[in-house]
């Protein structure tokens, strides 16, 4: 890793604090890759709620030294019951679990990937004088990282110009962190297909709107317009089978998963994507310079459409809001794909000048300095 002196540290210890879904595990699990080359002998604990099981099953062996799991919560928009208030009851206990967890651990740095999961442990963090860096993916905070920023010692950007609140200082572009496994998967050049080849994907928890959209937009295709097309569709659990279904009556080439944990291997046989708009998505379609159609994520703030804005401003995607005429669009820009009057190797280039592969790397310099900052500081004379 240029620039980067690796240390052997046995005594070095980081606290991680992620969300529970893939735009906020992935990240962590990138800067924590970055950082073991680094620091190979760092002991490296993650905290996120019972929801991440499953994706935290597929860390590589040895990742972190150990994960802790917190109850899932977050706060409700409208309290219109008892239960609802379960989170605000639960506060006290996250806090004092955050501050017995960093008492024993003395990390020398906390950072937090958003997520409400996140607050307790990096607020007392920084109530602790433990140095706090923490990284949005998005193009507008979050309201767990928009609390947190005005605490934190370091703000990484995935998107310059993120929307943080007003005044917030020590901001720095890095762009997106992305696994080792999806780093090291571009290395041979894009075989090409008789056929489009087009891969369907809605995140780590699938996305039933963007299903719904794209099976009506394959169907308004006509029988040559099917014939030239190969769809490879994740769809989340939940719609695997009715999907399935779709596609064998319209007669596609076409596989149809649930979830895949092989993404460079889809992405090496892909020729434009339909989408979601989450940050990992876009940066990993833009390091392996993939057009793409994309549908935001209408809630959550809205913070998918702002994504997929500024991918869009560059000319490597396009978008609509998840509504009504969407799947009408989305049959005319499949239909300009197919019959070559919409420019793809002109989307691809534009798309790929957005890549941050280094993202992972910066991310851990900035670490690196507050660890520094924070070990000289302790050291000078009172």
């Amino acid at each position: 890793m240029p620039g980067l002196f690796v240390s052997g540290r046995k005594d070095l210890r980081v606290a991680v604090y992620a969300g529970p879904t893939g735009g906020h595990l992935f990240p962590a699990q990138a800067f924590t890759e970055s950082f073991r080359k680094v620091y190979p002998q760092s002991h490296v604990e993650l905290v996120t709620s019972g929801r991440a099981g499953k994706l935290a099953g597929g860390f590589p062996a040895g990742l972190f030294d150990k994960i802790r799991y917190l109850p899932d919560f977050g706060l409700p928009q409208k309290v219109v019951s008892m239960a609802m208030l379960k989170p605000l009851f639960l506060m006290p206990y996250l806090f004092f679990k955050s501050w017995r967890h960093l008492s024993k651990l003395k990390p020398a740095l906390c950072v937090g990937f958003g997520s409400f999961v996140s607050y307790p442990g990096v607020r007392t963090a920084k109530w602790m004088g433990i140095p706090v860096l923490i990284h949005e993916q998005n193009r507008y905070a979050g309201k767990a990282t928009r609390w947190l920023v005005p605490h934190a010692d370091q703000i990484a950007e995935s998107f310059p110009g993120t929307g943080f609140p007003e005044g917030c200082r020590n901001v720095r572009t890095v762009g997106l962190p992305l696994r080792e496994s999806v780093l090291t998967g571009s290395g041979a050049a894009r075989m090409r297909s008789e056929k489009l080849r087009i891969l369907v994907m809605g995140g780590s928890q699938g996305a039933h709107g963007l299903n719904r959209a794209v099976i009506r937009a394959l169907e308004a295709l006509n029988p040559e317009e099917k014939s030239k097309i190969a769809v490879t569709h994740i769809t989340g659990s939940k719609d695997q089978a009715e999907v399935g279904e779709c596609y064998c009556r319209m007669g596609l080439t076409f596989n149809v998963l649930s979830f895949s944990r092989d993404m460079p291997t889809l992405f090496m046989n892909t020729d434009l994507a339909v989408t979601r708009a989450g940050a990992n998505t876009l940066f990993e379609l833009a390091f392996y310079g993939i057009p793409a159609f994309v549908i935001p994520f209408p809630h959550a703030g809205g913070h998918q459409k702002l994504n997929a804005r500024s991918f869009a401003e560059r000319g490597g995607l396009d978008y609509h809001d998840e509504d009504k005429e969407a799947p009408e669009w989305l049959t005319r820009k499949l239909r300009g794909a197919i019959n070559g009057s919409l420019n793809l190797d002109r989307m691809a280039l534009a798309i790929k000048e957005l890549a941050r592969p280094d993202a992972g790397n910066e991310l851990v310099r900035i670490a690196r300095e507050l660890i520094t900052e924070h070990e000289d500081h302790k050291r000078r004379p009172c």
